[in-house]
């Protein structure tokens, strides 16, 4: 039997108990705003989630953490293994999780205090107001620059008088009224004379001569916003438009708007200050408290995965005491434990090569008992050979009339007795020189039907089941010595079961180690096999059989042996036996 310390569950608990934790979170995320929401607007905290949240969600944790205390109680009322340790985990972990959410709550608690004297103090207002109060000034201080500056007698003076280069036209302006960004004119038919300043601001479309004077309307672009004031003035070249601007900032307005709103926001929010501090609480504790709920279950989960391997050894050093060499821990865990269960895998495959060793001296001595048994066997028929021979030549020598008859009858013994020992010898040979196996890919199933049809139809008092058996199963066999593998286990269940019964067979793949093997599984539901005989079963010329030299079952174990595969059997007496065959899926040394 090959035990495993993963469970097949604790994937399955630990990505149900990340999907919960993740849900949590997500709850936090959404649903802490709309609950500060209420709060600011003075509504009920009536929303669906948060009341199950609050309520339903710490209601199912609760519940699975009396599930899991109830089953380690059950556990240790029935003495299971380690359960005195799971439950010191259990309470360890959960203590550990209790005084890191304590202090951390109170810490929180007293921080949001903190946080919220700090924030709705009276200076933060006035700093809220003050830089409201900066933009606007700035805004209108814009404003009324370019009104001044577009009507006042010093920028008609500079227009009518202008003469010179562009630029020095332009550090003249910009040394009258630095605020100025961009100046624009035209002549009484739209043309555009001169562009000077910042090139973002020049205006592409000509201006109407028919627009009064005055603030145009305010242009907003990706990155600015502009302000253009228009005038005119009369020069010796005609009548000219003159276009002046300013530049804000792209973000101006949104940020004057954003410190309108914050003001706002801060205002009811300082008005609802003590309100707000118990709702942060309540959300707090709504959260809080799923969370060390969950780091509770947690523990439950994390004292099994450290209790499994501990467990697991126990287990298998009962098994290995009891007897069972085969079983074997596997873990995918790597660390102290991992080299613990290695050592005690390598100490049980020790014992099992220890034993395999005891075994083969014990089938060495079964041998020296073969050889006996063969010596008598052979000596049997030699003695009525002898004695035929011998009454031949008496006859002959003294004459007798019936020699004739008696010759016949003695030659007739001799030639009976030399066939029953030419088959003994046959049969001792095909045990002792099995050949080596011829593999070829072979569909180990259409085998299986192939030699249970020869049979079937012999026993049609039994019936046959053969659903267990799984399609495409190809392995690498001698398909003449597996014939005879199955032959001898199929003729086996059949005589087994004289007044009728059930023959299943079953194949599947199983895996040991980083190996896979096909199983074969052949079930009879005869008389079984009774306790006393099971140790001799595969010995040779064991037997309960009236017929039969007892070498089958050998035979079948050394084929399988060749093949690097493993035979084995279980029985109960009245139930029936079923024999286990394992092939490796691949090619046999």
């Amino acid at each position: 039997m090959i035990r495993s310390t993963s469970a097949r569950t604790s994937k399955t608990t630990l990505y149900s108990i990340a999907v919960l934790y993740l849900v949590i979170i997500v709850l936090i995320f959404i649903f802490a705003r709309q609950f500060l929401s209420d709060v600011s607007s003075g509504s009920s905290f009536s929303n669906i989630m948060i009341i199950f949240s609050a309520v339903v969600l710490p209601a199912f944790l609760i519940g699975s953490i009396i599930l899991n205390f109830l089953r380690l109680r059950r556990e240790k009322r029935s003495g299971s293994p380690g359960v005195f340790f799971k439950t010191k985990l259990v309470l360890f972990f959960s203590f550990i999780a209790m005084i890191s959410a304590v202090p951390q709550g109170i810490l929180s608690v007293s921080f949001l205090r903190t946080a919220m004297e700090s924030w709705f103090s009276s200076s933060m207002g006035v700093a809220l107001h003050g830089g409201l109060d900066i933009a606007l000034e700035y805004y209108n201080e814009k404003l009324k620059n370019l009104e001044e500056f577009g009507e006042s007698r010093v920028l008609k003076n500079l227009i009518s008088t202008r003469s010179g280069s562009s630029g020095l036209f332009w550090d003249t302006i910009q040394e009258v009224n630095p605020l100025i960004d961009s100046l624009q004119l035209y002549d009484s038919s739209g043309r555009e004379i001169a562009f000077l300043g910042e090139p973002r601001a020049r205006l592409e479309t000509t201006p109407s001569f028919e627009t009064r004077p005055g603030m145009l309307p305010k242009q907003d672009y990706r990155d600015m916003s502009l302000l253009r004031y228009l005038s005119y003035v009369d020069t010796d070249e005609g009548r000219l438009a003159v276009l002046i601007g300013s530049i804000l900032p792209g973000n101006f307005e949104a940020q004057a708007r954003g410190l309108t709103e914050s003001i706002e926001l801060f205002t009811q929010y300082q008005e609802l200050q003590n309100r707000f501090y118990i709702a942060l609480i309540i959300v707090f504790a709504f959260f809080s408290v799923p969370l060390l709920l969950l780091a509770i279950i947690v523990s439950f989960m994390l004292s099994d995965e450290v209790i499994k391997p501990i467990v697991s050894l126990e287990e298998a050093t009962r098994k290995v005491a009891e007897g069972d060499f085969t079983i074997r821990i596997f873990s995918r865990r790597r660390g102290e434990l991992s080299v613990l269960i290695d050592s005690f895998n390598t100490m049980v495959s020790e014992l099992e090569r220890s034993r395999f060793k005891i075994m083969q001296t014990e089938k060495v001595t079964a041998w020296q008992e073969i050889a006996q048994q063969m010596a008598h066997e052979i000596k049997n028929p030699l003695t009525p050979i002898k004695l035929s021979a011998q009454r031949i030549i008496k006859k002959y020598q003294s004459g007798s009339e019936d020699f004739e008859r008696i010759l016949t009858q003695a030659v007739e013994s001799i030639i009976r007795e030399v066939d029953n020992l030419d088959q003994l010898l046959k049969e001792f040979r095909d045990f002792s020189r099995q050949p080596t196996p011829m593999p070829e890919k072979i569909d180990i199933n259409s085998l299986l039907v192939e030699v249970l049809a020869t049979y079937a139809t012999t026993a049609p008092f039994v019936q046959v089941d053969t659903s267990g058996l799984q399609d495409d199963l190809i392995l690498d066999v001698d398909k003449k010595q597996m014939t005879r593998v199955f032959s001898n286990l199929i003729k086996n269940a059949f005589e087994a079961q004289e007044n009728g019964g059930t023959i299943s067979l079953r194949t599947n793949l199983v895996r040991k180690g980083n190996n896979r093997y096909c199983r074969i599984q052949i079930q009879d539901t005869g008389k079984g096999i009774v306790k006393e005989n099971h140790d001799k079963v595969f010995n040779p010329y064991f037997t309960t059989k009236m017929t039969g030299t007892g070498l089958g079952l050998p035979i079948v174990e050394r084929i399988i042996f060749d093949h690097q595969g493993e035979i084995w059997f279980e029985t109960e007496e009245g139930v029936g036996t079923t024999f286990f065959i394992d092939l490796p899926m691949g090619n046999p040394a």
